[in-house]
């Protein structure tokens, strides 16, 4: 379990945050609750999911400046919270591991002797933003006095919790952030940032050096997702490539699973500048690959999440999920959403599939040209504001 430095920063009292609270609007119900002197996140997976409770993290720390804030993730996703400086500890999950329980002795005794040190840690708050069973056990393992989650979730998970919530909002990042506030927690909209750490910064000076390419001045691609509804058609982002790469160099990123359709992707393009960095980098390493580049065009993934939180427009292809719900998130970037009437279905596997490929047919109805034309508006939008701004700079 990974630990960091304690903060420096001055204590409050519960009044005082509490007056803090209030004076944002926030809706609070401190007079009730415990005030906590340790806290734990439980938002394991998936990528963009834990991108999107980073408001809640944010807001703790300006509510309780004091308090050790930790947080419960999948051991493949914790360099993504390592430049995190409101965040006190790093809990990894084997999850992979512990799904061998009740199956084999040895992940069996180790699952138990996790859930031995969870309880120890003695935790006064748990919030669990990721509303299945599995998380809602661990808040109740940790024998804490409040633990809050949503009234609406999944498996039951519901049962654990001394505080469910069930929050108006519709779209993720807002779920979360109405449910901390629901806390009393101060946490608003532009809470929404992810922080790298500076080996990631170093890591994206030596890609940049290496690949010969310019910060702002290249466009990432993120053609892997989860759900095979969600995937783009191969040959459409064939198109798509192909005509961008003639504004600007193309870097290719995404999962080791994702290898081979890059790969397809580049093979077709002549001319141009294509990286393909598919499969050869942490999520903490794309992540930072992403805040670097001037634009990313993905379907509905982390990258999705990942962008707006580092600072950078996200174009983002949807067929069957809900804009609402998970779609990218502030004014910069756009959604291009497939028009059909079962658009939004929810589906992972499409019950429609179009013949060529074997794609939803609501991401073959997506044309690649559309998806060019957006992604160059946004481009001179970006240019033209950037500039603006050089030249107030410069008055």
């Amino acid at each position: 379990m990974v630990g960091k430095e304690d903060s420096q920063t001055d204590c409050i009292t519960p009044k005082e945050a509490k007056a803090s609270a209030e004076n944002e609007s926030v809706i609070t119900c401190m007079d009730e609750l415990p005030f906590p002197e340790k806290i734990l996140i439980i938002k394991p997976s998936s990528l963009g999911d834990v991108i999107s409770a980073l408001p809640v993290l944010h807001g703790l720390r300006r509510t309780f400046p004091c308090a050790h804030i930790a947080w419960l993730v999948n051991a493949g996703f914790t360099d993504i919270l390592e430049g995190e400086n409101d965040l006190d500890e790093i809990i990894p999950l084997e999850r992979r591991r512990f799904g061998k329980i009740c199956r084999e002795w040895q992940p069996t005794i180790d699952f138990w002797e996790f859930c031995n040190q969870l309880r120890a840690k003695k935790f006064d708050w748990v919030i669990d933003l990721q509303g299945l069973f599995r998380s809602g056990f661990f808040s109740y393992i940790t024998g804490a006095s409040l633990r809050a989650g949503f009234a609406d979730t999944r498996e039951l998970a519901r049962l654990f919790y001394t505080h469910p919530f069930k929050p108006k909002a519709t779209h993720t990042i807002d779920r979360n952030i109405t449910l901390a506030r629901s806390l009393g927690v101060d946490v608003r909209r532009d809470d929404f940032k992810l922080n790298l750490s500076e080996k990631i910064f170093t890591f994206v000076r030596s890609f940049l050096e290496q690949n010969n390419l310019s910060e702002r001045r290249y466009i990432v691609i993120a053609h892997g997702t989860r759900w095979e509804s969600k995937l783009y058609p191969t040959h459409h982002w064939q198109k798509v490539v192909g005509e961008l790469v003639k504004d600007l160099p193309i870097v290719l990123i995404g999962s080791p699973e994702d290898v081979q359709r890059s790969a397809e992707i580049a093979s077709a393009i002549e001319g141009g500048r294509i990286i393909d960095a598919t499969g050869k980098t942490t999520p903490a390493e794309a992540a930072g690959i992403i805040g670097a580049s001037a634009v990313v065009v993905c379907c509905d993934s982390a990258a999705n999440f990942i962008a707006p939180a580092v600072g950078v427009p996200a174009i983002t292809l949807i067929g069957p999920t809900r804009v609402g719900r998970t779609g990218p998130y502030g004014g910069r970037s756009r959604a291009i959403i497939a028009d059909i009437p079962c658009q939004g279905c929810l589906k992972r596997t499409c019950p429609h599939v179009a013949m060529e490929g074997g794609f939803a047919t609501c991401m073959q109805l997506i044309e690649p040209e559309k998806v060019i034309e957006t992604v160059r508006a946004v481009l001179y939008e970006e240019h033209h504001q950037e500039n603006g701004r050089q030249g107030n700079v410069n008055e």
